[in-house]
C-alpha cells in the first residue's frame, strides 16, 4: 500500500512544484519580459511604455561588457554590463523603478559621497569655519564633529537641504516610471549652463562626473569602515 501511494505522492508533488518553479524557468529562457505579471488595472500600461533602455544612458559600463552579463551578439553593439539585469526589473512589474529613477539615485549619491569625501578630508586636515563663542568648528574627527553642533545649527542644515529638495524635485517620482518629459535624471534645474553646447562634450563631462561620484562612494565606505573596523582599509591616514 505504501509503495503504491509512495509513487503518487511524490508525482503529484513534483507536478505541483514544477508548476510552482515555471516562472523561474521562464525567467531563465527570457520570455516572461514579454509577457508581464502585472495585470492590466495594476501597472501594465506604464510596463508597455516606451522607455529608454540603459545603454542611451551616459556611463553604462560597456568597458565590462568581456564580462559575464556583458557582451552581446556577434557584429552587434556591445551590451551594458548588468549581470543582474537591475536595469530590466521594470519589465516585470510597475511597483519597480526604471533606470532613469536608478540613475537619479546613483548621481544624487555620487554627489553627496563627493562632497562627503572632500569634507572628510578638509577636517581631517585642521581647515574648518572660524565659529565663535556658542560653537567650534575645529574638531577634526570627522565621525564625531556633526555631534557637537547646537540643534539651532543642525535646524539650519535641515531647512537648507529641505529647501534644496523641494525646489527641485519637480518630475522627480516621474522618473520611478521612466518619464523624463520633466526632468532629466541628475539635471537640479542648474549648472546645465556651464556644460558645451556640443552633445558629445557635454556628455563627457557627464561621464566624469558620474565616474568621480562612484570612486567618491567607494572612498566614503572605506574610510567609514576604517573608522567603525580600525585598519580595514590598509593605508587609509582617515580614522
Amino acid at each position: 500500500m505504501l509503495s503504491v501511494v509512495a509513487p503518487q505522492l511524490s508525482l503529484s508533488t513534483a507536478h505541483v512544484v514544477g508548476a510552482r518553479r515555471a516562472p523561474a524557468v521562464q525567467m531563465a529562457a527570457g520570455p516572461m519580459y514579454d509577457q508581464p505579471l502585472a495585470p492590466s488595472t495594476m501597472g501594465r500600461e506604464f510596463i508597455n511604455s516606451a522607455r529608454k533602455p540603459l545603454s542611451e544612458y551616459v556611463g553604462a559600463s560597456q568597458e565590462l561588457a568581456a564580462f559575464p552579463g556583458g557582451g552581446g551578439k556577434e557584429g552587434a553593439a556591445p551590451v551594458p554590463w548588468d549581470p543582474l539585469q537591475l536595469s530590466e526589473l521594470w519589465k516585470v512589474s510597475a511597483n519597480n523603478p526604471d533606470v532613469a529613477w536608478l540613475r537619479e539615485a546613483e548621481l544624487k549619491h555620487g554627489r553627496m559621497s563627493m562632497l562627503a569625501i572632500t569634507g572628510v578630508m578638509v577636517q581631517s586636515a585642521g581647515i574648518h569655519l572660524p565659529g565663535n563663542a556658542d560653537i567650534s568648528f575645529a574638531n577634526a574627527d570627522w565621525a564625531m564633529a556633526p555631534t557637537t553642533l547646537p540643534p539651532a545649527a543642525w535646524g539650519q542644515v535641515l531647512f537648507f537641504i529641505g529647501l534644496a529638495e523641494g525646489q527641485t524635485s519637480a518630475g522627480l517620482f516621474d522618473l520611478w516610471l521612466g518619464n523624463t518629459e520633466k526632468r532629466e535624471p541628475g539635471n537640479l534645474g542648474w549648472g546645465t549652463q556651464f556644460l558645451s553646447k556640443d552633445k558629445k562634450a557635454a556628455d563627457k563631462m557627464r561621464l566624469k562626473e558620474l565616474k568621480n561620484g562612484r570612486l567618491a562612494m567607494l572612498a566614503i565606505m572605506g574610510v567609514a569602515f576604517n573608522h567603525v573596523i580600525p585598519g580595514a582599509l590598509p593605508g587609509c591616514m582617515y580614522n
